[in-house]
């Protein structure tokens, strides 16, 4: 493969808009800073009540842009069907082995969505067999050296974060191009929400929570399998 066609950062997302939604301002900010970034959906959303395949296939696009992505793709793999099976690991681990990303994100295992359990747990597994030989698919083997985790519920797990307070504009703005979702969702007249109804007000409390922790006006959290090393100036910066 060309050099042109890797990415630095791969990044699995269970549905359209999860990977903005979790990461969206640390994704401006690794593409301001030069590195290829992508992104691959696992489903295109087709199960949802707000919109349909169709209408956030072209949302994607324009979030797509927005971000700056160097490459945006998706597995199909079924909205509400995603599982973690040996296929699914092989299609997650063939992505990993043809872009040769050295970071992999995916969504925490911990999410109560099952969709996005399913997902974490599949891209976890993936990270690993990528790496083994004997592991046949279409690319040869390769070894990543991280594997972290994107949170969209929860906040308990994270064991790091990213100030985005630069960002965040931006990444609401990037939000805001899934209008089916956020901006303007034909919904029926009995619809009740799990949560509140204007979410990207809920994503501005959520980062804003986030980033008091470190500090910040606003920050995205994450988590990692094992240790992350850092340099003894980064950490008393």
């Amino acid at each position: 493969m060309n050099d042109k066609n890797l990415l630095d950062v791969l990044i699995f997302a269970p549905h359209p808009d999860d990977a903005e939604i979790g990461m969206g301002g640390t994704i401006l900010k690794l593409v301001a800073s030069g590195k290829r970034v992508g992104v691959i959906d696992l489903c295109r959303g087709e199960l949802g009540t707000k919109g349909d395949a169709e209408i956030r296939a072209r949302e994607v696009e324009a979030a797509s842009r927005l971000l700056g992505l160097h490459y945006r793709g998706n597995l199909d793999l079924g909205d509400g069907r995603i599982m973690d099976t040996h296929e699914n690991r092989l299609k997650a681990a063939e992505a990993i082995r043809r872009f040769r990303s050295p970071h992999v994100f995916t969504c925490t295992p911990q999410d109560p969505h099952p969709d996005h359990r399913a997902a974490g747990e599949m891209v976890q597994a993936a990270y690993f067999l990528a790496r083994l030989p004997k592991v046949e698919t279409e690319s040869p083997a390769f070894s990543a050296k991280h594997c972290f985790y994107y949170f969209l519920h929860e906040m308990q797990h994270i064991t790091f974060a990213v100030d985005i307070t630069d960002q965040f504009e931006i990444k609401m703005d990037v939000l805001r191009a899934f209008r089916s979702q956020f901006v303007d969702p034909d919904l029926p007249p009995d619809y009740k929400y799990v949560g509140t109804s204007d979410y990207l007000r809920q994503i501005e409390a959520y980062n804003r929570t986030i980033g008091g922790r470190i500090g910040a006006v606003y920050a995205e959290g994450y988590a990692s399998d094992r240790p992350i090393p850092l340099s003894l100036p980064t950490i008393i910066e």
